[in-house]
């Protein structure tokens, strides 16, 4: 798999649109503004040093329920946040702070109490959650037997993706590496959206040992720690958008553009790909399972065509 992945994520990919805006909206438990403290995937502070930038009292948004609200934009795909104090409590102690709340993206509404450094996410009340099309993946997004696996559906910006498994119990890493931010993994296809689609194909199922979290990230931007789940689509927010089963359709031998026949066509992508590295069309392409991408491939698909 490492091969293969290594061949795909050598193709060129021309993202078309720009980084996506994150809003955060907060309210407190006295009305006071809170510090906002803001950091990317990379680490880099965006609101200022810590503690971060005051929000401000002429920065507002007003919900259809008529309450105010702090309210402050990045252009970022995702970015984390800590609510605070400032540290200007009166004893002078440091701040009063949230935990870490990490992944944020799209437009995010928290309740911060000022006081003990609670936070509640309110988003759910403002934002209607859009229902996932699970037509809308490709056929590349089938069940992997006997293996960890996993699918991140990624912002149309991303040109590359990693993933970092491990097991909070047992301490077991499951990337290759060993090292942040972990294993390239492999670009099999786009949604119907445009958004890329990546697969990670991690270790052989170890009874007792499965990852218990995950992160997906490009280096510069990334999710916050996800609960793994075997066969699970997630997105860049963290949620999980479909868990893959069993009787998930596989890809049929043969079959490159995925429109569930073998023709000619499908030998004339895979040329287009291993001479002019062309992807357009391509969603299966090793055809004999051995995890690269080769002219024995097209060998496969001309012995169907031919009845061998």
């Amino acid at each position: 798999m490492k091969k293969i992945t290594t061949l795909l994520l050598s193709i060129a990919f021309v993202a078309m649109s720009a980084s996506a805006t994150v809003t955060i909206n907060v309210r407190t438990t006295t009305g006071n503004a809170p510090y906002l403290y803001v950091w990317n995937g990379a680490g880099i502070a965006l609101n200022g040093a810590w503690p971060g930038t005051l929000m401000k009292a002429s920065q507002t948004y007003t919900t259809t329920d008529g309450l105010v609200w702090f309210t402050k934009s990045f252009e970022e795909d995702a970015l984390n946040i800590v609510l605070n104090d400032g540290g200007i409590d009166e004893d002078g102690t440091d701040a009063i702070q949230s935990a870490d709340i990490r992944g944020v993206t799209g437009t995010a509404f928290y309740i911060f109490n000022i006081e003990n450094g609670e936070y509640e996410n309110v988003t759910s009340t403002y934002i209607t959650p859009t229902e996932f099309d699970v037509n809308s993946l490709p056929k590349t997004v089938v069940y992997v037997e006997d293996k960890e696996f996993a699918y991140f559906v990624a912002p149309t910006t991303w040109t590359q993706c990693n993933v970092w498994a491990w097991n909070g119990t047992t301490g077991t890493n499951f990337t290759q590496s060993g090292v942040w931010p972990g294993d390239a993994i492999a670009l099999v296809g786009n949604t119907t959206d445009g958004n890329p689609v990546y697969q990670w194909i991690g270790p052989d199922i170890v009874e007792g040992d499965s990852p218990t979290g995950i992160i997906f990230n490009n280096v510069s931007t990334q999710t916050g720690d996800l609960d793994y789940v075997a066969g699970g689509v997630y997105e860049l927010s963290g949620k999980l958008l479909y868990t893959v089963e069993p009787t998930g359709n596989n890809p049929i031998v043969g079959d490159v553009d995925g429109d569930g026949i073998v023709t000619a066509g499908d030998i004339t992508i895979l040329y287009n790909w291993l001479l002019n590295g062309w992807t357009h069309g391509m969603v299966n392409g090793d055809q004999d399972g051995d995890g690269i991408i080769t002219a024995n491939d097209i060998t496969v698909i001309y012995n169907i065509l031919l009845g061998h």
